[in-house]
């Protein structure tokens, strides 16, 4: 499985979203990964319902406008990762009420153990420091993105 690093700089990135709800943006981001190549337009389907599956259970929005989607499936055998972001915000059920900003969608094997939850911690630590936060809003490429997220440094990346 690629390290932290590997999958942030594989990530696919979507500036200036402009979805009104949760499940249209849960879709774009798979509709990315998709049109980069990424997931085959075939599992397309199965990986919006994992995404969604998991977020029924319970919202993945996080504090200061971060929400980090995730499921299982069986059509990957490797960690994708689409970043998003939504200059607006959306209404993404998180425990401070305020919207979300910045969306990292993650579909993992179903058949890998929990490895994700090392790569969701790193990403949370990092996404938590204000700067990169504001970084990740005012970027106006992918490779902002990308370098914003990695610019942050962590002790225990997987």
């Amino acid at each position: 499985m690629a390290n932290f690093v590997e999958v942030i700089k594989k990530s696919v990135v979507c500036l200036n979203l402009i979805d009104r709800d949760s499940q249209q943006l849960v879709t774009t981001l798979i509709e990315a990964a998709v049109t980069h190549g990424v997931l085959p337009p075939v599992y397309k389907d199965e990986a919006i319902r994992a995404i969604l599956k998991r977020e029924m259970s319970a919202s993945t929005a996080m504090p200061d406008g971060i929400a980090l989607p995730h499921g299982r499936a069986d059509c990957v055998t490797d960690i994708i990762c689409v970043i998003g972001i939504h200059p607006a915000g959306i209404d993404f059920d998180a425990p401070d009420k305020q919207p979300s900003h910045i969306f990292v969608l993650l579909l993992v094997p179903a058949n890998v153990a929990c490895n994700h939850i090392h790569f969701l911690a790193n990403l949370s630590r990092r996404l938590m420091e204000q700067s990169v936060r504001d970084d990740l809003l005012a970027a106006p490429t992918r490779e902002c993105v990308v370098q914003a997220i990695l610019s942050q440094s962590d002790e225990g990346s997987f």
